[in-house]
């Protein structure tokens, strides 16, 4: 016997969406905060996007902050990592250098400096040494076109969004400000990733050592050696005498399995109540988790986890004009909105002795 229901006549029924958002789940984007932090920016979306005078916000209920939905890891501390931030009054592509000394290691004995009664001095001058650290300027843009290859806008209807359960100035205001974050991040893991000095566990010495699962977990005395490395470069602390120790998931979780290290471990109550991803300290490193770390399959398809162990000063941090939402004036007639954020941004590292990658296999 037939029946009345949504199968038989779909056209008497229609389906509600509700303007409730569930939660995504996103990372804290550690390094991009402390990029952001150290330059006193963000990325101001406006409540409506276009041209002047032909704005679309559209109807509907606001959406959520891209940062709603986030873990929140990190302690304020990372904003020293920023050595110097530089602030371009210039064009794209314009070079900043900034410089520091190099120290020659001579001869040092009571008996090469003793110049002795009626010895001429010599007259031939040595020199000082000096190094140099460019910071370039260039324009960035987003988001991204993974089909065409290309930064690339996106594009509101003007009379689609006065029909929508949520309004799309806030909608594609949401996305513009994670996808600029989150561009900040990779970046930053990438310098640090690729300048770093690679600090193995032990019996381990390249990627491809792993050749299965567990071969090379992160260990107590892996993190000994780092700090006694740092330690024999001289390199600063943050002001409270620790250093800074970025692990992905897994890396924490082999860590606190080590019986070396539950034993060395130690927990600052303060850090635990304020910031919920700190894991604990350990000798001279104040430990944190980050979602956002490199894993990468290595020859035998075995993720390697690259952790980092930052000295205070590692980045460099440099500005031109601020970040912001551009639309584009080929808007056919205000009816098609192109929208995108653009910023003038430098990257760099300040110095790369001053960062270890810390890297073990799953």
């Amino acid at each position: 016997m037939a029946s009345f229901n949504r199968a038989s006549m779909p056209e008497n029924f229609y389906d509600i969406t509700s303007d409730m958002l569930l939660v995504q789940p996103e990372p804290q984007y550690l390094y991009a905060q402390m990029f952001l932090g150290a330059l006193s920016l963000s990325l101001e979306v406006p409540s409506e996007l276009g041209l002047p005078g032909r704005t679309v916000g559209g109807a509907g209920a606001q959406y959520s902050p891209e940062d709603r939905d986030r873990l929140m890891l990190a302690n304020p501390m990372f904003r020293d990592v920023i050595a110097a931030n530089v602030n371009f009054n210039a064009q794209a592509g314009q070079t900043v250098r900034i410089n520091r000394p190099v120290y020659e290691n001579t001869t040092y004995t009571e008996a090469s400096r003793r110049i002795p009664s009626g010895t001429t001095i010599t007259t031939t001058p040595v020199t000082v040494g000096s190094q140099q650290t460019n910071l370039t300027l260039f324009r960035y843009g987003g988001p991204y076109d993974n089909v065409n290859s290309r930064p690339a806008p996106y594009a509101i209807e003007a009379f689609d969004a006065n029909m929508g359960v949520h309004k799309a100035a806030s909608i594609h205001g949401t996305h513009l400000k994670r996808d600029f974050h989150k561009f900040i991040e990779a970046v930053q893991v990438s310098l640090l990733d690729l300048a770093a000095t690679a600090v193995y566990p032990e019996g381990m010495s390249g990627v491809n050592d792993a050749t299965h699962v567990g071969a090379f977990p992160l260990t107590y005395r892996q993190i000994v050696d780092v700090e006694s490395q740092m330690d024999t470069a001289n390199l600063p602390t943050f002001s409270d005498g620790f250093r800074a120790l970025v692990l992905t998931p897994v890396q924490v979780s082999q860590l606190r399995k080590d019986p070396e290290y539950q034993r060395s471990a130690k927990e600052f109550p303060q850090f635990n109540i304020l910031f919920p991803g700190y894991v604990g300290s350990v000798n001279k490193f104040h430990i944190f988790r980050s979602t956002t770390l490199t894993v990468s399959n290595n020859s035998s398809t075995v993720p390697i986890h690259y952790g980092h162990a930052i000295a205070p000063g590692s980045l460099l941090a440099g500005m031109g004009r601020r970040p912001r939402v551009a639309s584009n004036t080929n808007d056919n007639y205000g009816e098609t909105v192109l929208v995108m954020w653009l910023a003038d941004l430098a990257f760099g590292l300040a110095n790369n002795a001053l960062v270890y990658s810390v890297r073990s296999s799953a």
